[in-house]
């Protein structure tokens, strides 16, 4: 929805300079299926010299799936900047050693991609979190590269000729929403039982198992049966309602290999969640900050069977 307003200010004779994404707030009204086709329509909610916003509305079987009020600028344009005293102290990482996966403090996570998987839009991210668990979860931390010009269940191809994939600007709001849950870190664990399949511990799980399968050197190293990449089995569904995100800074136009991701959540209450993303770039320069409200409904309701 982004791309499309972007690209619509980009052939518009009053917007042509404000060609930069500042703000945006999405909210999502119904599930969308992937083997159904999306309709877009597009708004000018109003022009102005300093930004402008746009509203983008998508259609499934006519029926309203999602909205988007973007605001668009020009990022370029110098303002009042001030330094502050919030400071960020991550993990310790070597991005050279992350691409080849041997980086002594991250191991990598891909899940692997299914054309009806459940997992299917977190297949588009390989993640990388920390190898050793925290005690606690005042917030959870990994570094993402773009995943999808991997083979569907396997390793990267390395004959495309169009070089590796990277991040851009219009995929900002796509990397908040597809950050790892950190709702499942604080589901009570039970003797005997799987841990929640979207906590750190069950992600350090999968992590270690792909690493085998790579040592062992098979093509299939993504493949893991119990992963939730074909079939949900866990006990709550994150329904996402609004996602707001700001813009703090643009990425350069060709792109970035790397993102880190810090997230956050307040309270779980009755069902009712918040959850802020935080996001950086390769220098851990402040990108982008993204708050999520988000419903957390029982899997056995009706909503699993969308």
């Amino acid at each position: 929805m982004t791309k499309y307003a972007l690209h619509y200010a980009s052939q518009h004779p009053k917007l042509q300079a404000q060609v930069d994404l500042r703000s945006a707030v999405v909210q999502f009204y119904r599930p969308m299926f992937a083997s159904t086709p999306v309709t877009m329509t597009l708004r000018e909610v109003n022009t102005g010299k300093g930004w402008s916003t746009l509203r983008v509305e998508s259609f499934q079987n006519d029926k309203l799936t999602a909205s988007a009020d973007i605001a668009i600028t020009n990022l370029s344009i110098p303002g009042i900047t001030l330094q502050i005293d919030w400071r960020l102290t991550p993990i310790p990482v070597d991005l050279t050693k992350l691409e080849t996966d041997s980086d002594p403090n991250w191991i990598s996570y891909h899940c692997a991609f299914y054309r009806e998987g459940f997992r299917r839009g977190q297949s588009y991210a390989k993640n990388f979190i920390p190898r050793v668990l925290p005690t606690e979860f005042p917030f959870i931390e990994h570094w993402v590269e773009p995943g999808w010009d991997y083979l569907p269940l396997g390793s990267r191809p390395s004959d495309t000729g169009q070089g590796k994939a990277r991040w851009t600007n219009e995929m900002i709001q796509f990397v908040a929403d597809m950050a790892l849950p950190i709702q499942e870190n604080f589901v009570p664990l039970e003797e005997g039982k799987p841990l929640p399949m979207g906590s750190m511990a069950a992600t350090l799980g999968f992590a270690k198992r792909q690493e085998k399968a790579r040592n062992e050197g098979r093509s299939d190293w993504r493949v893991l049966d119990d992963d939730g990449t074909k079939d949900f089995w866990g006990k709550m569904l994150n329904v996402s309602l609004t996602l707001s995100t700001e813009i703090k800074r643009k990425l350069p136009p060709e792109g970035v290999r790397w993102l880190y991701l810090r997230t956050m959540c307040k309270e779980i209450l009755d069902g009712r969640m918040d959850m802020e993303v935080l996001i950086f770039d390769e220098e851990l320069c402040l990108i982008a900050i993204s708050h999520q409200i988000a419903a957390l409904i029982p899997a056995k309701s009706k909503i699993q069977k969308l």
